[in-house]
């Protein structure tokens, strides 16, 4: 795929500084008036503090608990690793590839989104994706992922998420232009504190010559 002249947005999480909170989820169901599963009275599922488990039709962003003990009887040694996944919007996307109906497009951000009105449920997305990140709705009966928040993108702003008082910075947006041949990335907070200063990278074309 050739690059895109025009602004791509790519979402970045520091798993460095991720604390593990998981109000970038919340954050996520908020925005886009996601249901709760089963009513809000979800069981623990024992899995350490991870109680969405994996990626659904109303779990669009899942940040994972990852528990990691010494071999010892004991265990006297552990740590957590924390990861907030989500679909990839990969550049070559199988799932749109093998949408019957046209209805998995690649936007003008160089995101893979699902037009909603055109999905006829057949799942064919669900097999092709190797990420298990969509899933059919049970209530629409449709086809539901991330949409990398293409209503927000289509207004200037980046995807929401929440600004508590003085956590680390660990999720932000990238936006790609190209300008005079080069590409201008410029990163946006979407997390906490102030935008980050607009950079010029190096040495990486805009385009092949």
């Amino acid at each position: 795929m050739e690059a895109s002249d025009g602004p791509t947005g790519r979402f970045f999480t520091d798993t460095t500084v991720c604390i593990g909170c998981k109000a970038c989820e919340v954050a996520c169901h908020q925005w886009n008036a996601l249901p709760a599963r089963q009513g809000g009275r979800v069981p623990l599922s024992g899995q350490s503090y991870d109680n969405t488990v994996a990626l659904s039709d109303v779990d669009w962003r899942h940040v994972k608990f990852i528990e990691q003990f010494s071999a010892d009887a004991d265990r006297s040694t552990s740590r957590w690793l924390m990861m907030s996944d989500v679909c990839k919007h990969c550049v070559d996307a199988p799932c749109l590839e093998v949408c019957p109906t046209g209805s998995i497009i690649r936007t003008e951000f160089d995101t893979v989104y699902i037009q909603e009105p055109v999905c006829n449920g057949c799942r064919d997305c669900i097999a092709a994706c190797p990420f298990g990140v969509i899933h059919v709705s049970a209530e629409k009966h449709i086809a539901q992922k991330c949409t990398f928040c293409y209503d927000r993108l289509q207004n200037g702003l980046v995807p929401p998420a929440p600004r508590p008082a003085r956590p680390p910075r660990s999720s932000s947006v990238r936006s790609t232009s190209c300008a005079g041949g080069r590409p201008i990335v410029s990163s946006s907070s979407t997390a906490w504190g102030p935008p980050r200063p607009t950079s010029t990278a190096p040495t990486t074309p805009c385009s092949a010559a």
